[in-house]
């Protein structure tokens, strides 16, 4: 009797949890992969942070108050189109678009780089990791209040010599804003060579620049995404129970430039 009692109460929780999944579709995984032998944690403190980098870069930007207008140049900015506003955050789309591209525009002459030609005044060709990247643009050398990029590092053959040109564009008291994957799946864009550690990052514009931090950590905001590729730039990742690519961290720094180095 009490055996037939818990057959039907497992029978009764079995269909509830059908009845849930069919309504709410969600799945429940037991991960029995191999376990590592960990210590326990014995300390939690770390020497970097975590911020939204979106939400970062507008309070950093849009804050400028200057009587006149900043020279502004976005790495590998595609066609210009500020994209970098486009967020609130972790690919969410920004609902006060218009509004701060309207002050970021009263604030900043924007520039953007690339690598095809393109018809625009503001535009400034050529691949910053080339040694020759500067030839025949002298006229912008200490000529950049800010440079910025976003998911451009990872691509860069030669990030010293970047950082070196950047270096060159930036004037003394010019902001830098840097944002790579620290961990992110392959992709190629036109090819995919590098990840960053904050420190890693660090060190290359110190090799060029005295610089004064003004934010240097990581965005986890996406760090659950299931974030697979489209296959058509050997981004495709194979799929587990837990989905695709599970662990996106981007580096993030900022800094000010002090004086050069070289």
């Amino acid at each position: 009797m009490i055996n037939k009692i818990l057959n039907n109460l497992k029978l009764g929780f079995f269909n509830l949890i059908v009845k849930v999944y069919k309504k709410i579709k969600f799945r429940i995984i037991f991960d029995k992969n191999l376990i590592l032998p960990v210590d326990k944690i014995k300390n939690k403190k770390i020497n970097y942070k975590f911020y939204s980098k979106e939400i970062l870069v507008r309070n950093i930007l849009l804050k400028e108050n200057n009587k006149n207008k900043l020279n502004f140049i976005d790495l590998g900015g595609r066609d210009g189109e500020t994209y970098f506003l486009k967020f609130y955050k972790n690919f969410k789309v920004n609902k006060n678009f218009e509004k701060d591209k309207e002050i970021f525009n009263k604030h900043y002459n924007y520039y953007f780089n690339d690598l095809k030609p393109q018809e625009s005044k503001n535009y400034v060709m050529g691949d910053i990791c080339s040694e020759y990247f500067l030839k025949n643009k002298e006229k912008f050398i200490n000529f950049f209040d800010v440079v910025y990029s976003n998911e451009v590092f990872e691509h860069l053959k030669k990030p010293w010599i970047a950082s070196f040109n950047i270096n060159k564009l930036l004037k003394v008291n010019g902001i830098c804003v840097t944002i790579c994957p620290f961990s992110q799946r392959y992709h190629e864009s036109p090819s995919d060579f590098f990840r960053y550690t904050h420190q890693g990052l660090k060190s290359l514009f110190e090799n060029e620049m005295e610089i004064e931090i003004i934010a240097c950590g990581y965005d986890i905001d996406g760090r659950r995404n299931d974030w697979n590729g489209s296959g058509l730039i050997n981004d495709y990742v194979p799929e587990d129970n837990f989905g695709a690519w599970r662990e996106n961290w981007y580096t993030i720094l900022i800094f000010k430039k002090i004086k050069s180095l070289n």
